[in-house]
């Protein structure tokens, strides 16, 4: 888990967390795009071709665009104010809070409170709280870890993001999330959810702690498994491996249900509505993909990384094909996105039917 702390503006630049991670190193190579920035190509899964110098760039305040968390994001730092004492409201004016701020900061509470929850040690999130989310967060890490309730964070997102005034501690900010996480029972039964939260955030001595949160929209429920019983292992691995595709299936589902109508008739809209649509399906590729590693045999897996490096190539040339015709343009980077993301979409489709067990 990661510890909490004080966060890196510098470090917040470099959250964007999405698209494939490596799997090995050795098999990765840099390709250079034709909007002259790197990405990297490696047999894991999907690479991503955005180029961010294309996209329309957030004001600092009302952002709206997603921002994707990932088990891998950056590392935290340990933050001197992990109680909930006063401190000075003294803020830099040199100092700008982004959604990536954001970001990384819900990256340290969520990683926080799930050890938390899990070890009974509410330290590992306290250096994000202040307020009354520090005691309300305290007494929750307490009766959970009493109860012998454990929690596993699957993913988040931060959707929306913006100012939300100034208090007598510094400037104020809304944070706007889409969270899924797993609560698993002491008898071994589990459910999965899906959240949607408002934390309010007050920016002091350029750190961004966490003082409420209200509930946002519904409460969903992704997936849902019974007690752990005493049936034979081959029984046991049958229904989970059944409960597993018909889990990634209902999250495929729940994932097109979030989709961002790309309707704009504006190109330069048009394009940033494709690319939301598009980190969101990599990172359940990614995830996808994870799952099948665990799955299938070594020859399996072997098959499914020669035809997942070719799918990649037949992605990206097919999302190119009208931005080298056309000579760039704002209409062709958005044909561009769009083709990234069906396409990204449609394979999540294929390896959950075809291939999970």
């Amino acid at each position: 888990m990661y510890k909490k702390g004080i966060i890196s503006l510098v470090a917040a630049t470099t959250f964007l967390v999405s698209g494939c991670q490596s799997e090995e190193k050795a098999d990765s190579k840099t390709v250079e795009t034709e909007k002259g920035s790197n990405q990297e190509t490696t047999d894991t899964s999907a690479i991503k071709t955005r180029q961010d110098s294309n996209k329309v760039t957030d004001s600092n305040t009302g952002e709206t665009s997603n921002v994707e968390g990932s088990a891998h994001a950056s590392d935290v730092h340990k933050n001197s104010n992990q109680q909930n004492s006063g401190s000075s409201s003294t803020t830099s004016n040199n100092v700008s809070v982004t959604k990536d701020t954001a970001a990384l900061v819900m990256a340290d509470y969520i990683n926080g409170l799930t050890a938390a929850i899990n070890t009974g040690d509410f330290s590992n999130v306290a250096g994000t709280l202040k307020g009354s989310l520090y005691n309300d967060q305290q007494s929750l890490v307490q009766n959970l870890y009493k109860k012998g309730i454990k929690e596993n964070w699957v993913s988040y997102s931060v959707v929306g993001f913006n100012k939300a005034g100034t208090s007598s501690n510094g400037p104020l900010y809304k944070i706007q999330t889409v969270e899924t996480v797993s609560v698993i029972q002491p008898d071994g039964s589990q459910k999965t959810n899906k959240y949607n939260w408002m934390y309010t955030a007050v920016f002091i001595n350029n750190q961004l702690y966490l003082t409420d949160i209200a509930k946002n929209g519904p409460i969903t429920t992704v997936s849902k498994t019974g007690p752990t019983t005493s049936t034979s292992s081959s029984n046991s691995s049958a229904t989970t491996s059944s409960s597993t595709k018909a889990r990634y299936l209902n999250i495929l589902e729940q994932t097109r249900a979030q989709e961002v109508p790309a309707t704009s008739q504006i190109d330069g809209e048009r394009m940033n509505q494709s690319y939301t649509n598009y980190d969101m399906w990599d990172k359940v590729l990614n995830d996808i993909y994870s799952e099948l590693k665990n799955q299938l045999s070594s020859s399996e897996m072997n098959n499914l990384k020669i035809k997942q490096r070719q799918w990649i190539k037949d992605r990206d040339a097919a999302s190119q094909k009208d931005l080298k015709e056309a000579g760039g343009g704002t209409w062709a980077y958005a044909e561009e996105a769009r083709i990234l993301h069906e396409m990204t979409r449609e394979r999540c489709y294929v390896l959950v039917n075809n291939y999970m067990k």
